[in-house]
């Protein structure tokens, strides 16, 4: 599959046998814990962490505010197919503009492996369908090409618009972008509306100007493809680990602290806003599957706030 300027491109991890992909996984994570992090800026204006992108890496990846923000549904509601959200700080917000239902966690993991082959330079990303199931260690089979496809419309029809307000210099910029730019499946047909011949569809998806211009300043965090697939079960447990791993944390990186209330249910794709009881039990279930998927984690526990009669989750991780 070519990725990149290379006819060739980069061997696919999913194409060796599942022991030796295995094993190599682990050998380059290991070699990542040794590559040195510095500090990225994001549209949160926060400081954010540069991460060096190796040639090939078994990782996905996410950009920033995608992980940040409250783009995904654990609980997606799928009786509605147009929906508008938006999320605001101090110094912006984002409206986010479904037109054929909320994005899931599912569509959250897809876009992350999708991201994990892009390669600095190339706004291009190309993929057989069936890759994605070889990536997620599913049978390929049934209705699952049609759903993938499904899928890749879904994220590519929803839109967003950022709203930025600068202090400093007065200045508010509006900026309306999507996730991917164009995405084009190609199949074999007999005729025009006769059935694909065999499940070979190949995919080339053009990534947004904004996301591109996001993965070539580094804004984007690494996720364990495997924890995120297999480790954790839940979907508020993958949607809490991405959101988690977007985080840099206090102390070093080491301790994270968020209050829990209706803007962090929002951002997690909850729909129990109106039952915090239910929320927190749940977030609490989440965070210790966390904690039993990845040692890096040491406690995902939720407290009692101080002085109030609040709660916070709090974060504790290993020094990196």
């Amino acid at each position: 599959m070519a990725t990149g300027d290379s006819q060739q491109g980069p061997i696919r991890l999913s194409a060796l046998i599942p022991d030796f992909q295995d094993r190599l996984v682990r050998v380059m994570e290991l070699a990542d814990a040794q590559v040195a992090e510095a500090t990225e800026l994001d549209i949160t204006k926060d400081s954010a962490i540069q991460r060096t992108l190796p040639v090939v890496h078994p990782a996905a990846l996410m950009e920033n505010n995608l992980a940040r923000k409250g783009i995904w549904q654990s609980e997606p509601n799928r009786e509605q197919i147009e929906f508008t959200y938006t999320t605001e700080d101090v110094i912006g917000s984002l409206t986010i503009e479904y037109s054929l239902g909320q994005l899931s966690t599912a569509d959250m993991e897809l876009v992350s492996w999708i991201l994990g082959r892009w390669r600095p330079g190339n706004p291009k990303i190309g993929f057989a369908l069936r890759d994605y199931g070889r990536a997620c260690k599913v049978a390929w089979g049934g209705n699952k090409s049609e759903r993938l496809k499904q899928a890749l419309h879904r994220i590519s029809r929803t839109r967003f618009t950022g709203r930025v307000w600068e202090q400093k210099s007065r200045r508010h910029t509006t900026r309306h972008f999507g996730i991917f730019d164009d995405v084009i499946i190609h199949e074999r047909k007999n005729s025009f509306d006769g059935p694909v011949v065999n499940e070979e569809g190949t995919v080339t998806i053009t990534l947004s100007t904004f996301v591109l211009e996001q993965l070539e300043g580094q804004q984007f965090v690494r996720l364990n493809w495997g924890i995120l697939r297999t480790g954790l079960r839940n979907r508020l447990s993958r949607r809490l680990y991405v959101f988690l791993e977007s985080q840099r944390g206090f102390s070093g990186g080491t301790l994270y602290e968020i209050t829990i209330d209706n803007a962090l249910i929002e951002t997690l794709g909850s729909s129990d806003k109106k039952n915090l009881p239910r929320f927190r039990a749940k977030l609490q279930k989440a965070g210790e599957e966390i904690v039993g998927a990845d040692p890096r984690y040491e406690e995902v526990r939720i407290r009692a706030a101080a002085g109030s009669n609040g709660y916070v989750l709090h974060v504790r991780r290993k020094a990196a």
